[in-house]
């Protein structure tokens, strides 16, 4: 119990990520420290998504990587137009995910409704996996080889995403 709690107060903490980083919708450049809270927020939801959450790391390392304006354009575009709804669905996930837990300790709860719940659970799941493949797909569409090399060297330092080039 002690973990949904956690999980809750942390899902509280990012769902109000917006509000104090208004500029997530804006054209503007973001700055590294907020890329950096970003990135830390979204790490915190990573738990229940199946993608990792790259585009942080490589708008905050977009001069490394040599990004072209039109790169940054498009990366900004998609932030501007998926990431309000993939916070919100994760949220959802995890106020799902609670529900069904303290259900299943229902003896009046049927396993349909259980199974029915976890099957409501994972299309929201399939919602945030398809956002962010369509993130995934601008990535590997616009990186060029030298972009990904570089990358791959980027990531190195962070320990959440330094295994995903092992292959």
């Amino acid at each position: 119990m002690k973990f949904f709690v956690s999980l809750l107060l942390v899902c509280l903490w990012v769902a109000d990520a917006p509000a104090d980083m208004e500029s997530l919708g804006a054209k503007n450049e973001l700055s590294p420290h907020t890329w950096d809270a970003l990135r830390e927020r979204m790490s915190l939801l990573n738990s229940i998504s199946y993608l990792p959450s790259l585009l942080p790391t490589i708008m905050k390392n977009r001069h490394g990587l040599e990004l072209s304006e039109e790169q940054v354009v498009a990366f900004r575009d998609w932030r501007r137009n998926n990431y309000q709804k993939m916070v919100d669905t994760m949220n959802v996930i995890v106020e799902k995910r609670i529900e069904l837990s303290q259900h299943a300790m229902r003896p009046d709860v049927t396993q349909s409704k259980l199974t029915a719940m976890q099957e409501a659970i994972f299309a929201l799941q399939r919602e945030v996996f398809n956002i962010r493949l369509s993130c995934r797909e601008l990535v590997t569409s616009t990186f060029t080889e030298e972009q990904w090399s570089n990358f791959a060297f980027i990531v190195t330092d962070d320990p959440q995403l330094s295994g995903l080039f092992a292959y």
